[in-house]
């Protein structure tokens, strides 16, 4: 069953524990600090493969700050139940809190308030959002007094706007990424930020002298309620029914026009970009785990919502205490469920896919 640290810094020492102890048990490990803003770091992890190296997993965490810790467990998970099982040609390389400064400070954005996985533009941060310019005063930050003034005014500002525009409108709004307001949410930003910049200098050399390259990015949030989904990309050639089949996962998404909006600045379909650009040799399959918290039920979605709505108001605002409370719960339980049920399934899923792709791909 997947725990939680209590915070960003017992999050940090757990992580070097656990690295401790595998190299007490023979890992031939290599990390590297990299600093994003103060004291707040990426921590690149590479684990040596025991032959000579020819394949690459990469799992990467925290891309969403808060979600960084599930993340964190399934990193444990990993080093405690499948690292051992692994090809001994394949090296492991773990990004563990890309967004340092959202882990630590329970946000999905990073120190700028940038959605980072809008923040890999491949257009030069071209895209235009037009859904969000008609709903911006939504999600422009507000005062309130109480949860429970919050909660009139939130319900009352949604059903006016989805009368008057649509619920197809509000969904593009929310997940394309927007640049006209820089306190709002998915802010892409108009340039690429430290974070950013150092996963594009590791894409540089990823593919290099390889044979197969696995990356597995960890998210929280959407998604059914007790049924982690695997979302491939829109450049993965192989069919999502085939792929239920062959790793033996009964929820595999694959990232189209039928399933979600075409987005920019998305961090995997940056890397399938990066890969075809360099003409890459190796076999590249680049995929996010994500984990649904909430459910996908209306209500619920609605929930998620204001969720992220009200972290973004608590932290752009002065707020009373009691809804700054409010808000830091809805958040949490929105990105790390506190559900015993919850967070034992969340394991199982996590092993059952990483065993279904392990073999798969022969790594």
């Amino acid at each position: 069953m997947f725990s939680y640290s209590h915070n960003y810094e017992e999050m940090k020492n757990d992580l070097f524990s656990e690295l401790h102890l595998l190299k007490t048990k023979g890992y031939h490990i290599l990390t590297k600090k990299v600093n994003i803003i103060d004291d707040l770091f990426i921590d690149k992890i590479t684990i040596k493969s025991k032959k000579e190296v020819k394949n690459r997993l990469i799992l990467s965490t925290g891309l969403h700050g808060i979600e960084g810790y599930v993340g964190h467990s399934c990193i444990k998970t990993f080093f405690g139940e499948l690292i051992n099982t692994l090809n001994p040609t394949t090296e492991v390389i773990i990004y563990h809190g890309i967004n340092p400064f959202g882990m630590k400070n329970y946000r999905r954005t990073n120190e700028n308030n940038v959605d980072l996985n809008r923040n890999f533009s491949k257009n030069n941060f071209q895209s235009s959002n037009d859904g969000f310019e008609v709903v911006k005063n939504f999600f422009t930050p507000k005062v309130y007094r109480s949860p429970k003034t919050a909660n009139l005014s939130f319900y009352t500002s949604l059903a006016k706007l989805i009368i008057k525009h649509g619920i197809v409108t509000l969904k593009e709004a929310t997940l394309k990424g927007q640049k006209s307001l820089n306190n709002g949410l998915c802010y892409s930003g108009e340039k690429y930020q430290e974070s950013t910049k150092f996963i594009l200098l590791e894409l540089d050399k990823l593919f290099i002298e390889i044979k197969n390259v696995v990356w597995i990015d960890i998210h929280t949030g959407y998604g059914p309620r007790y049924q982690m989904s695997i979302v491939n990309s829109q450049y993965d050639t192989t069919s999502t029914s085939d792929m239920v089949e062959i790793i033996n996962y009964p929820l595999i998404l694959g990232l189209n026009g039928d399933d979600f909006y075409e987005i920019d600045g998305d961090m995997l379909e940056k890397t399938y970009n990066i890969h075809k650009k360099q003409k890459a040799k190796c076999n590249l399959y680049a995929t996010c785990f994500e984990f649904g918290t909430l459910g996908e039920s209306t209500k619920n979605s609605i929930a998620s919502l204001k969720a992220m709505v009200f972290e973004n108001d608590s932290y752009f605002k002065k707020q009373t205490p009691k809804f700054n409370n409010y808000s830091l719960k809805l958040i949490k339980e929105q990105f790390l469920p506190s559900s015993l049920k919850w967070r034992k399934k969340a394991e199982e899923d996590f092993l059952q896919a990483m065993k279904g792709i392990i073999e798969y791909k022969k790594i």
